[in-house]
This record gives structure tokens, sequence and C-alpha cells, in this order.
């Protein structure tokens, strides 16, 4: 299953725009066809004389994915009060994909060689990607983008420093937010290698990656790539903080913030454009309507009890029954956020599940970070640092719905701790068989004696 997983690990981190057909039902890529083929297979093997899946009792990665197709299986029962039909069957459809990506890797992944190959082949695909951005933003040459809506001022041709990479992707802040997920693959791989040749290769690949973030223009994306770095950063500093050294630093932030504000004042306005009181405006800003859509989510949410709109029922609602305007510069009506579209569109239940795989994956990866092995250590450290800056940068991005490869990078991770699980519970069975031949020698010398 090994060339399986590849194909479909390459065919989503390469981009899945790049051999896609267009049908009038759907588009058709090779990562959607293996990942429908995916729930067949594994039906075909569990049917086998000899069963060759494995799940791990008492395990994080398990008690995930069990948390994962809980949440599928409420967020599709929304059928019952969706009000779009054709929003719920696309965005169940998608959904179905990535969880069937998810599923392959869970059960098809079981040793950390396999692991670190798959990605591997992940950190080859999209470092093509970054290879691409570089072209775009040197060369002026775009295939997938609008020129128009990318080049709103049209200053790309006459003026290079202010082209953007983008890609196959939607908008460049998609694009950012891939990159965040390719310097973490960057990082794991270096700490897995040992040819001094490939870490240069990986550590430039890592600065390659940034400066495209921040060519992107992606604001929250460029913060999150100095999160990234802070937060790893310290998983080689041991700090012995006491109460009064956080009651400093606490200090230390609300003077540092006050004096911003105060040099700058300008910041305050900023902020408070961020809510909208119904007074006239003569354009709302990107980040108004930004608000304004998470303030109407939240509406909808009270209105439906908690239950959520359905499905893929978001944006139907925006148009029908918007409260707060979300018209800028054009209407805008999809949430731009990944935790309130599951919230409101899956509702309080479905999102409660999440968060909650969400946070064992956390929790477990952490410990891992402090337990294992230098190289698994420093990677469960990168991941654990990802999925930290991952809360905020899925907000940037329109639809992470729609987003493939993000599906599959959280199978990734989810396969690493399961990996994980059976290395180390294989390590703990070797140290009992060697205490339990311990105690049997020590009988056998005091019962001759």
């Amino acid at each position: 299953m090994y060339v399986y997983l590849l194909i479909l690990v390459c065919s989503v981190f390469l981009g899945t725009e790049i051999f896609a057909i267009q049908t009038p039902v759907a588009q058709v890529t090779i990562y959607r066809i293996f990942a429908l083929c995916t729930i067949p297979l594994l039906i075909y093997q569990v049917t086998r004389p000899k069963q060759q899946l494995k799940v791990l009792a008492n395990s994080t990665a398990t008690n995930v994915l069990v948390c994962f197709i809980t949440w599928w299986i409420l967020a599709s029962s929304s059928i019952l009060w969706a009000v779009s039909l054709k929003g719920w069957f696309q965005h169940l459809f998608l959904m179905s994909i990535g969880m069937s990506g998810i599923i392959a890797l869970y059960f098809w992944v079981n040793d950390l060689y396999t692991w670190k190959r798959l990605l591997s082949a992940a950190w080859v695909s999209s470092t093509g990607l970054v290879v691409w951005g570089f072209f775009e933003i040197l060369t002026n040459v775009y295939v997938f983008a609008d020129l128009n809506k990318l080049d709103k001022y049209h200053t790309f041709t006459s003026q290079p420093g202010t082209r953007i990479p983008i890609t196959h992707f939607e908008n460049q802040n998609d694009f950012a937010t891939m990159l965040l997920a390719y310097i973490a693959m960057c990082l794991i791989m270096y700490y897995y290698s040992r040819s001094n040749v490939r870490r240069i290769i990986y550590a430039l690949s890592f600065m390659a990656a940034s400066y495209l973030i921040y060519r992107s223009g992606s604001r929250l994306s460029l913060i999150c790539l100095f999160i990234f770095i802070i937060i790893h950063a310290f998983s080689y500093i041991r700090l012995d903080f006491k109460i009064k050294h956080y009651l400093m630093l606490g200090l230390t932030a609300v003077v540092g913030v006050s004096s911003i504000l105060w040099l700058k004042p300008s910041l305050i306005t900023k902020v408070t454009d961020l809510f909208y009181f119904g007074h006239q405006y003569q354009q709302l800003s990107g980040d108004t309507v930004r608000m304004n859509l998470w303030r109407n989510g939240l509406l909808f949410l009270g209105e439906t009890f908690g239950l959520g709109v359905g499905l893929g029922n978001v944006e139907t609602w925006m148009l029908e029954n918007a409260f707060w305007t979300t018209d800028g510069q054009q209407l805008i009506v999809n949430m731009h956020n990944w935790w309130l579209e599951i919230l409101v569109g899956h509702g309080l239940i479905a999102f409660l599940v999440y968060v909650l795989a969400y946070g064992l994956l956390l929790i477990r990866l952490y410990q891992f970070a402090l337990r294992s092995s230098k190289a698994s250590a420093r990677s469960a450290h990168v991941l654990f640092s990802f999925m930290i800056i991952f809360i905020f940068a899925s907000i940037t991005s329109a639809n992470n719905m729609l987003i493939e490869w993000h599906w599959l990078f959280f199978g990734l991770i989810i396969s690493f701790v399961k990996c994980c699980e059976l290395k180390r519970n294989v390590s703990d069975k070797k140290v009992v068989g060697k205490l339990s031949g311990y105690y049997v020698n020590k009988w056998k010398e005091k019962v001759y004696l």
C-alpha cells in the first residue's frame, strides 16, 4: 500500500489543480480518485482471511480518528435542517475525501520509516511549488492566477517587487498557509537527515519558503511564521519560571502594548474599525467585513439553538439572513474562519468534538517531544508548533474545506502519533520481557541454592 499512499500524498501536495479534469458534476483529480478508492480497499482488506489492518487500542491516534469520524457523522446529519442541499452535498463530498485520506494514512502507516518516506515525498512535491512561486515573482508568468484580481493596481510589470506568489491556489493567503506546513516539513527532514549536504538543502528550503510567505503579503501567515520559530526555539531552552516571573512578563507586555498605542494612536482606530455598529461607511474595510461575517455567524448559531446552519450552508445564510453587512469592495459570504465555519455550519457538538481531537493531538505531541528519541522528539515539537500556529493561520484562508492538502497533513500528524505509540509499546514490551527474565533467573538461583 506504500505506492498507493505515495501517489495520494504527492498528488495533493504537488497540486490537485495541475492534473484536474473539469466535469459538469465535479472536478476529477488523481487525489480524489485515490481517496475515494480508499474505503473500498479497506473493506476488501477486512474481508480477507488474514486481516492486515491494525487498530491500536488505548491510543491517542485512535481516539482522534474516532473523533474525526464522529465529527463527519454529526456534520453529515445536518441534512435534516440544511436549507441548501447543493451546498450540503458539495461540502460532504469534500469532507468525505479528506476523511478517507486520513483513514488511509492511519491504517496503512505503521512505522516511522514509512512515515518519513511519505513526508519526504510530500516535501519534494511541495518544493516544486516553492520553485514555482519563485518562477512567478521572477518572470511575472502566472498559469492559473487571475491577474485582474491578483494585480489590482497593475504594477507587476513595472514594479517587480510587488509580484505575489500564488501558484495553483485560489489566493496568496492559501499559498502562504501551505508554506507554513512546508517549513514544518523542512525542519523534520532536517532533524531526521544525517547528511550535511541534505541538511543545508533543507535549511535553504526553509529560508526560501519564509521569503515567499513575506512576498505573499499575508500578514497573519508572517506573524504565524515568527510565532512558530519562537515556540520551536523554546524546545532548546530550559526555563525554570516561577509565579513572579510570569507576573513580570505580563506587566512588561501590558506596558509594551500601552506604549505602542501611545506612540501610534492610529492603531486604536484600526482596532475600532473592526466593529461595525450600523453607522454609514463609504466603503467597509476588509477587516470590518471579516468581523461582520463572524458576528453574523454567531447570530446564526444562536438562531439555530446550537445545531448550526448545516454543512455547506453558511454562504446561503449569509446571503439571505445576514444582519450586519458584508459588502465591502465586493460581497463576501464565506466565513474566512475555519473554527467558526465548523461551529456555525456543523453545530456546537461537532465543534467540541473537533476541539477535543485537536487538544488530544497537541497534548500527545508535547509528551513525545519530552520523552521520545532526539529526532522523534524534535519532530514531535515541530508538529506541535505547527498545530499551535494553524489555529491562527487557518483564519487567513477563505475555506479550509476546499484546501485538500490540509486534510492529508493532519492525517500525517495522526499517523506520526500512532507510529510513535506503536514504537513505545514495543519498547515497553522489551523492557517488561527483560525484567521478567531477570526475576525468573533470580528465582531459579534461589531454588537451586
